[in-house]
This record gives structure tokens, C-alpha cells and sequence, in this order.
């Protein structure tokens, strides 16, 4: 398990914990955030709380069908950019591939879309885009960098990120109406001409 990993499970256990009905919820809360990547690998194991090759129980699958909750952006027929929740910087976006195992090319056209917008609305130094695999799910991370801030993951608020979603969402074109052009029927009013 790689630190970004380590980092996405250990969150989304926490998360899972919040909303559960479990009466010691701040001892095991605790625990949790004092456990080593190994420790936490052998947690999940010992409990069953990640079952591989299962993309039904991937979050991020989740989040592409809709059946959790998240801070969309723009979407394509194969992916789904949204606001990473516990971003390193200002602005830090997900684009996720609607398919498991494959990252197709729409996915970094949109990251690369997204990149745009977020330097025109930021004005981040530059914004970085890799590839990663969270899970066992290929998504692309779009991550501005900002001059004298450290890069440093930590959970955005609901309403920083509603705020930043509203600033960086892609609204549709609304097409403008065509002038309606009064045609005068120009027979009726010219004379009439005799040979």
C-alpha cells in the first residue's frame, strides 16, 4: 500500500465510522489515525472492510454512478472530474474514469480542460496532472501549485468546496435566441408596374 492509498483508505474508513451507529466511535476514530500503513493493511484484511476485485465497493466507482454524494465539475461519457474533499492545495481535482480498470483519453482531454479553468480562475503558479490508481481505480489527479504554499493534504470544508465548485464548475452555453426579422412583404407596397 503506497502512502496515497494509505491516505484515501484510512480516510474513507473514517468517514464510513462517522455515519455508523457504533458506540465507541471516538476510541476506534483514535486508533485509526494512530495506525501505520502496515497496521491499517492488516485492519482492513482482519475485518474485511475492502473486498478486491469488487469494483461495486470501490468509493470511486460509487461516485461515478451517482450513489455518492460529491463536488462534480464537468463530465463526459467516460469520465468525471470532481473536487478532490481532503485536496493539497486550493483547487486539487479529480478526474475519474467511469470504467474500473481503463483510463481513457477523454479523461486527460477533460483533466487537461480542467487544468485551464483552474488557471484562469485561480491563478495558481501551474498545475501539475498525473495519472494515478487509487483502489485499483485509474483516475487523473489535476493539482494546482501555488508560489510560497506547501502542498499539503487536509479535509476542505463543505463550504470551501461548495464555493470552489461554484468558481470552477463548467456551466452549460445557453444559446442565445435568433432576432426574429420582420420580413415586409415589399409586393404589397411597391407600385404596380404596367409594360
Amino acid at each position: 500500500m503506497n502512502e496515497q492509498e494509505f491516505i484515501e483508505i484510512k480516510n474513507q474508513i473514517l468517514k464510513q465510522l462517522e455515519s455508523s451507529q457504533v458506540d465507541n466511535k471516538k476510541d476506534i476514530t483514535e486508533a485509526i489515525e494512530k495506525m501505520s500503513p502496515q497496521e491499517l493493511e492488516e485492519f482492513v484484511k482482519k475485518n474485511s472492510l475492502l473486498k478486491e476485485k469488487q469494483t461495486s465497493e470501490c468509493v470511486f466507482c460509487s461516485i461515478t454512478q451517482g450513489k455518492t454524494q460529491s463536488y462534480k465539475l464537468e463530465e463526459n461519457k467516460k469520465s468525471l472530474a470532481i473536487l478532490e474533499i481532503n485536496p493539497l492545495s486550493q483547487g486539487h481535482s479529480l478526474v475519474l474514469s467511469k470504467n474500473h480498470d481503463k483510463l481513457p483519453s477523454q479523461a486527460l482531454t477533460l483533466a487537461n480542460k480542467l487544468a485551464k479553468r483552474i488557471k484562469s480562475k485561480l491563478k495558481p503558479e501551474e498545475v501539475k496532472i498525473e495519472t494515478s490508481n487509487i483502489l485499483g481505480h485509474n483516475l487523473v489527479q489535476v493539482i494546482p501549485i501555488f508560489k510560497d504554499k506547501k502542498l499539503e493534504k487536509k479535509q476542505a470544508s463543505e463550504k470551501e468546496l461548495v464555493l470552489l465548485q461554484e468558481k470552477l464548475r463548467f456551466k452549460p452555453r445557453q444559446k442565445k435566441p435568433k432576432p426574429q426579422i420582420k420580413v415586409e412583404r415589399v409586393l404589397e407596397k411597391a407600385p404596380k408596374r404596367f409594360p
